[in-house]
């Protein structure tokens, strides 16, 4: 488990790995050469690119030192600088997961913040501006296509035209604001040649845009990106800055671009699926979590999933709708085994994607119910229901994945420990990945006692035989938060990226 997360990689360097306990890849060793200026507000141009391409990334700037280092997700992207400063590759293998992609840019002087990378199927177009006024459009040759772009200043508004004949179907799908975090509301149109707009959506898959456009004639059509700020303010107009970047897929054709947010590693529900004539789900042993995908495909329709728990435990109900761009408006709810309501939520209509947490935390038949609130269907209303076996553990929280340090004095490190389910157990709560000349004492935390909510590590440099003090060092680490009598242990995520991804800097 940690050696997955603690990859690493120097840029002509070697790759060194060694064991702590765990796997744990050794952590960065510093280069000899001259290394990048400060990499706190480094981005990507491109942020993203298609599986089985060499992408060239540029990062904005100037940059006076070079090279630069990386780390990235194991058994993935290969990242490399390029003999230019400011230009990077990446290199996609072909069998690359598509979706999100971490990788963290690191130099003597500075490290960067995690950045995403999105990998996915269509050819890559880079935005070439001005493409402000849509009767000078950045023309779009082929599709499908992605095309990565920024609206970079205030009142900035994108246009991107192509060429469709009539019937066409054209899927214009944003992602900015949902999985690169930019922090932007953006809206898409479809504009004629004239400025026309023929076409408008705003908020189809949370703050991101996504249209549906069937070419009424023959013609040059264009997909124009604005965008208001995410948390609104006293600005008039449209918003833009450096951080506004996005990915906007053109898909032309009888497409469903959203079946993968369904579908992925997930069992299709079929019908009749009912509380008389469920659809029977197998527990396997030593599985903890189950997807499913169907959709409401009759008036009223609800669909149910029919299971038996071997053993006491506790089990979370989670379904996705809205965030995944369907309609449904879902109500979840859990029947016993004579079909006594156990829980339901999502009837408010105020909770678009409703969770049920610690049901069927006796042995036995429950049935498990899926419904659009206002009995809505058809072959849109699609739905994912996912069910996660959940034992009582205690988890860990830190409040940043870049923690900073100086080697003549300790780091300290606090971690927010959660204990779900009321879990009682004692845990330990250890640092992996540390260089070397610097030791972590594991922290065990028990309830009534000071550690139970929280633990603080404490990084300590190992003085040199002639009592001098270790170099500066700067590397991934994993803070792992194992509960006693669980057979494996849970890292800490970061509270600002939701990742276990954690990365230690000591340096005078």
């Amino acid at each position: 488990m940690l050696n997955h997360l603690l990859p690493w990689r120097i840029v002509g360097g070697p790759w060194i790995g060694y064991t702590i306990g765990l796997l744990v890849a050794l952590a960065p060793q510093w280069i000899a050469t001259l290394q990048a200026q400060n990499l706190d507000s480094v981005k990507l141009l491109p942020t993203g690119g298609q599986r089985g391409s060499n992408v060239s990334i540029e990062l904005p700037g100037k940059f006076e030192k070079w090279p630069i280092s990386f780390w990235s997700e194991p058994n993935s992207i290969q990242w490399s600088a390029t003999d230019t400063p400011g230009k990077i590759a990446a290199n996609i293998p072909a069998d690359a997961k598509l979706g999100l992609h971490w990788v963290r840019l690191y130099s003597n002087e500075s490290v960067s913040p995690l950045l995403r990378f999105l990998v996915s199927e269509f050819s890559s177009v880079i935005e070439v501006e001005p493409n402000d006024a849509f009767a000078k459009p950045q023309p779009i040759e082929s599709s499908p296509a992605d095309i990565y772009g920024t609206l970079q200043k205030s009142g900035d508004v994108d246009h991107y035209q192509l060429k469709l004949s009539k019937g066409q179907r054209l899927v214009a799908c944003l992602d900015a604001n949902r999985t690169l975090k930019s922090p932007m509301d953006a809206c898409l149109e479809i504009v004629d040649i004239k400025g026309n707009v023929l076409a408008q959506n705003l908020d189809s898959l949370g703050l991101d845009p996504r249209l549906v456009f069937v070419a009424p004639f023959d013609g040059l059509y264009s997909v124009r990106i604005y965008a208001f700020p995410e948390s609104p303010d006293s600005t008039i107009g449209y918003a833009g800055g450096d951080k506004y970047l996005y990915r906007l897929e053109c898909l032309v054709g009888d497409v469903d671009d959203l079946a993968i947010g369904f579908q992925a590693d997930a069992q299709a529900i079929l019908e009749p699926s009912e509380l008389q004539m469920p659809t029977l789900v197998t527990l396997a042993e030593n599985q903890s979590r189950y997807a499913f995908f169907g959709a409401l495909e009759s008036p009223k329709d609800q669909d149910v999933l029919q299971l038996e728990t071997k053993a006491p435990g506790f089990w979370k109900v989670s379904a996705f709708a809205e965030s995944l761009g369907s309609p449904v408006d879902a109500v979840i709810e859990v029947f016993d085994a004579q079909d006594k309501s156990q829980g339901k939520q999502g009837e408010s209509g105020e909770i678009k994607d409703p969770v049920l947490s610690s049901q069927m935390k006796t042995p036995g038949l429950y049935r498990i119910a899926i419904r659009d609130l206002h009995g809505r269907f058809g072959p849109t209303f699609r739905y994912r229901l996912e069910l996660q076996n959940e034992s009582p553990m205690v988890l860990g929280t830190v409040a940043n994945d870049i923690i900073q340090g100086k080697p003549d004095k300790p780091t300290e490190i606090e971690v927010t420990l959660e204990r779900t389910h009321g879990c009682a157990d004692e845990a330990t709560i250890s640092l992996k990945g540390l260089s070397p000349d610097y030791t972590c004492e594991s922290v065990v935390s028990k309830m009534k006692e000071e550690t139970e909510k929280k633990a603080v590590l404490k990084v300590v440099a190992t003085p040199k035989a002639d009592g001098g003090m270790p170099a500066a060092w700067s590397g991934p680490i994993a803070i792992e938060v194992q509960t006693q009598g669980r057979s494996e242990g849970k890292l800490a995520n970061s509270a600002n990226t939701k990742e276990p991804y954690l990365w230690l800097r000591i340096a005078p």
